[in-house]
């Protein structure tokens, strides 16, 4: 007891006179709670890297790239210039120091993908979007726009192209019986300005209705039900529109031939005009809907064109995407072939991903951080009893 006594006698003397406890200099060194992640980045846009970290303060910061000290990146996060092909590959680390240690994170590794188009593009069917629409659950889901319907307007949405192929209307000319399908995404947040439109009309008022298509508004599909195996003198396109876009889109229509078609979308695209619709008329040629923006001067495109039967449009399509084309135009050739163009920036090489499949009633969602691009119906049983009835599903 008289031990106890003496040791509690010790502890109050060696307080007396301060009030307070003697001082500590221990501390905590830096520990990394979130590393910075691998990324793949589209070709020609800035990545963005951030670590978290925790310890006693101040602490400070250095980013490495591929083990060279980063110029000025002293802060928790890392914003790099606007990255190239040549860029695939580096590898990023961050140091966190303080007084009492430091640790440096694991590699962050940055992997070169397909050019991204500008968020407001709608020349390339809303593919920069498809991250952000995945798992967004969508509205009118397999909608039917029925051919007696002139016009339908879904706010703040991004929307599919219509359904294109052979025989939608069967082989009356009547407008009720004709039908198309579509999808429709909620508008991500920051961009509710979308909203998506669909037509249908007599072909007698096609060049009106075209021409009514306002200058922040994209054309991205076009059915025009005429010619051998078609009904006769109807056609539904759809349109997606921005008000807030800064520039205005200019439209462009030709109508061409098999023999004309490929250097007439390429003579296009070399000047920075992007074909985004198609469909047989009844002369047996083509006519194509384009748009050059005036928010994308001096971008010159490569296109390509491929006329395929329905069978194969998949695979055809899918090798577009291999070559690093984004599919920008679905449409009908004639009453057995379907034709695709496929644009990308001139000289891009990188592949990009493409998904197809057979669908039912209007398909499915986007998957895989795609969006779908394209629904294909065929059935030409009439001319050609050993084609069988086709419907593709494209998302890119």
């Amino acid at each position: 007891m008289a031990w106890t006594s003496l040791l509690v006698t010790i502890f109050a003397m060696a307080g007396c006179g301060s009030g307070r406890l003697p001082a500590t200099t221990s501390g905590l060194a830096p520990t990394i709670v979130t590393q910075p992640a691998n990324a793949t980045i589209p070709l020609d846009s800035a990545a963005s890297l951030a670590v978290s970290a925790m310890g006693t303060g101040p602490l400070s910061y250095q980013w490495t790239e591929n083990g060279n000290t980063v110029p000025g990146a002293t802060s928790a996060s890392l914003t790099t210039a606007a990255l190239q092909l040549a860029d695939s590959g580096d590898k990023f680390t961050v140091t966190v120091t303080n007084i009492y240690g430091s640790v440096t994170s694991n590699v962050a590794t940055i992997t070169i993908g397909p050019r991204s188009p500008a968020q407001r593009d709608m020349r390339f069917k809303h593919v920069q979007l498809a991250p952000t629409l995945e798992g967004v659950e969508m509205t009118n889901i397999e909608a039917v726009i029925p051919g007696n319907m002139s016009d339908t307007t879904f706010s703040s949405t991004v929307g599919s192209t219509l359904m294109v192929g052979n025989q939608d209307c069967g082989t009356s000319a009547n407008l009720t019986s004709c039908a198309w399908l579509l999808q429709q995404f909620a508008a991500p947040a920051g961009i509710q300005g979308f909203n998506s439109s669909y037509q249908v009309d007599n072909l007698t008022n096609l060049d009106s209705d075209l021409t009514a298509v306002g200058a922040n508004s994209v054309l991205t599909s076009l059915d025009e039900q005429n010619g051998p195996g078609f009904a006769y003198g109807v056609f539904a396109y759809s349109v997606e529109t921005d008000p807030t876009v800064p520039n205005g889109f200019t439209m462009q229509r030709a109508t061409v031939t098999d023999a004309t078609l490929a250097t007439s979308v390429s003579a296009m695209a070399a000047k920075g005009v992007v074909v985004t619709a198609a469909s047989v008329n009844s002369v047996a040629g083509i006519d194509l809907v384009a748009y050059g923006w005036s928010g994308d001067q001096g971008t010159t495109y490569d296109a390509q064109t491929v006329l395929t039967t329905y069978v194969n449009l998949g695979p055809q399509a899918l090798s577009l995407a291999q070559q690093g084309y984004i599919i920008t135009a679905v449409g009908t050739a004639d009453a057995n072939q379907m034709l695709l163009v496929g644009t990308k920036v001139h000289g891009d090489t990188l592949p990009r991903n493409l998904s197809y499949a057979g669908f039912q009633g209007g398909g499915g969602t986007s998957s895989n951080g795609q969006i779908v691009i394209g629904y294909v119906f065929g059935n030409d049983a009439g001319n050609n009893p050993n084609l069988p009835a086709v419907e593709t599903l494209l998302a890119q």
